[in-house]
């Protein structure tokens, strides 16, 4: 159960910049149960020679985009009893060590506190390189929205079809 990629079994067809595994432009983020720890979710990120900042850089935009979608998945998945549209109020980012253009990078997230079902999460995520170095670690603030709410906040009608059964 551990390999199965998570964000294509519940949104196969997803073109979210971070994680849809559709989106040829995207960062295409693989998010998996951790292993070893059932209270963890584990994204790979495989940044392409196309998202460097500084040369022979990962752009930091990059990594912190990739972990942003993770923490939006994390309590979808860890706190499955609330069907909501999660997104980020607010974030603080550390980094600690630069990563190297097109090396592979680990990130793990977790829930770091939470309330009751219909309250804010915190998450924190770590991205780490293949030598297990900690190159970036970050706190999130993600809050539920139902789909009412989410529907008013991004200004739509409907909720896309593959999302509902998230949401609804």
């Amino acid at each position: 159960m551990a390999d199965q990629i998570l964000n294509r079994e519940i949104l196969p067809e997803s073109d979210c910049f971070g994680c849809g595994l559709a989106n040829p432009h995207g960062l295409r983020v693989a998010i998996r149960r951790e292993e070893d720890d059932a209270d963890r979710l584990l994204a790979t990120l495989r940044p392409g020679g196309h998202m460097t900042g500084f040369p022979g850089i990962t752009h930091g935009g990059v990594i912190y985009t990739a972990m942003d979608c993770l923490a939006a998945w994390v309590p979808r998945i860890l706190r499955s009893d609330t069907k909501a549209a999660w997104i980020t109020r607010s974030a603080t980012v550390k980094y600690h060590k630069a990563a190297k253009q097109g090396e592979p990078l680990s990130i793990v997230g977790s829930i770091a506190s939470e309330g009751t079902q219909w309250q804010p999460v915190e998450v924190r995520t770590e991205a780490r390189n293949p030598a297990g170095e900690l190159l970036t670690d970050a706190t999130f603030k993600v809050v539920p929205l139902s789909a009412e709410r989410f529907k008013e906040v991004a200004e739509i009608e409907e909720i896309p079809e593959a999302w509902r059964a998230m949401i609804e």
